[in-house]
């Protein structure tokens, strides 16, 4: 399999996974009502969270994919690291900017509390996952000829 689409699905699962619960569990520690359970919570909104990151995630699934993959054949993996966190944060950041000046919502923390988890994952995936250099396709063809 192509390493630069399955580097991409480790970042993008991640993301999918780890950042709806972590925004839920952020979104608890804000509320008001201290009674109300973590996990009917979870249970309650997950599913809502699931459409709405299905929805959104998957083109940024496919840009990423071809932004590793057009980057990867010309850079090194710790270059392509670094301007996949830099977009990562530009892109997570945009539209909750846009939320704020739509909607003008003042309270800045319920836009971090959006902001944060995706950032943060797709960050960590980025840089927890292995992006093997280019020619490491190559290598391995030449390996299992021989």
């Amino acid at each position: 399999m192509n390493r630069s689409f399955t580097y991409s699905l480790k970042v993008w699962l991640l993301m999918v996974i780890i950042a709806p619960l972590l925004h839920l569990v952020l979104s608890w520690f804000m509320i008001e009502s201290p009674e109300i359970s973590l996990i009917d919570e979870i249970k309650k909104d997950y599913i809502i969270f699931a459409d709405m990151i299905l929805l959104v995630t998957i083109p940024f699934a496919f840009v990423f994919w071809i932004a590793v993959y057009s980057l990867s054949k010309k850079k090194d993996p710790f270059y392509i690291k670094q301007f996949l966190t830099t977009a990562i944060l530009i892109i997570t950041m945009l539209p909750f900017f846009e939320l704020l000046f739509e909607k003008n919502v003042s309270a800045v923390t319920s836009i971090a509390v959006i902001i944060f988890p995706y950032s943060i994952t797709g960050i960590a995936g980025i840089w927890l996952h292995k992006l093997e250099p280019a020619g490491a396709d190559e290598e391995e063809a030449v390996e299992e000829v021989e």
